[in-house]
Order: C-alpha cells, then structure tokens, then sequence
C-alpha cells in the first residue's frame, strides 16, 4: 500500500496525522454523497418536531448546564451532545425514503451531519434574534405595521 505524505504540520508528534492512503478501494465502500437539508424542509421539521417532543435533549444540546434535571420528568435520549444527535439522526433518517439504505449502512455519517444542521439552525436563530433586538424593540405582536411580518 502506497503511503503519501499529507501536509506538514506544526505540533505535537507521535499522532497518525499526515499520511493518506491512495489505495484504490481504501476507506469506506459507500458512496460519496451530501445529506441535503435545504431540498427537504421536512427532515428539518421532524428534529424541531423530536426537540419540542423531548426537551431535556433540548437542554444537553443547547445548554451549558444541560446535565441538571429539571423538574418535568423528561429523561435526556443520551448522555451527552453525540449520543443526542445519533437519537435524533435515527428518527430523522432510518425511515426517510432516500437515505434509510445509506443511513443503516453507515449511521455516524448522519449523526454527524445532523449535529451541524443543528449547529447551523441555533447560529441562524442568534443571528436573527440579534438583528431584531439590534432594532430596538424588536417585533410587538400589537403593532399592526410589524405583526405582518411574524411567522405563525
């Protein structure tokens, strides 16, 4: 097996880092493809669906004392952020008519794709959140010139 040297970094030695594999069928025997989010919003709507169904999951992922239990009874899916994300990618994928073969032959790929989607929402959320409390008073609900531009 050939070996090719990566690129040369600066940091501690003694790791794996910096060699490839160029062997022909090295790694993994799936094909390569992206999880799309933005074609299919309802992949979307079923982890905000799981989120609003479950929220000590809500707490492990977005809080920084989301291990405290809180007094509502709801059990975490996992134990922490990688096991939560791996609950949610299985309810999101294992039945999911493109990718239920791809998901149930290689389910860390959608654990982790599912994990940055979620990153990503919370990002878009602050960053809207921000802009409207930027404006002042944000939204009022009240104000007939505002209200038409809330989402129900």
């Amino acid at each position: 097996m050939e070996q090719m040297q990566g690129p040369v970094t600066r940091g501690k030695g003694g790791k794996s880092r910096g060699t490839r594999s160029t062997a022909a069928g090295s790694g993994s025997d799936q094909p390569r493809f992206t999880i799309q989010w933005q074609s299919a919003p309802f992949r979307t709507q079923k982890i905000i669906d799981h989120l609003r169904e479950h929220p000590a999951d809500c707490r492990i992922l977005f809080y920084s004392d989301g291990k405290q239990s809180q007094d509502d009874g709801d059990r975490p899916s996992g134990k922490d952020k990688v096991s939560v994300c791996a609950v949610i990618a299985k309810h999101v994928f294992e039945r999911d008519e493109e990718y239920a073969g791809y998901y149930a032959a290689g389910p860390d790929k959608f654990r982790d794709s599912t994990s940055n989607h979620i990153i990503g929402l919370a990002k878009r959320y602050r960053q809207g959140h921000d802009k409207l409390n930027a404006t002042g008073a944000g939204i009022m609900p009240q104000d007939e010139t505002t209200a038409q531009n809330l989402r129900v």
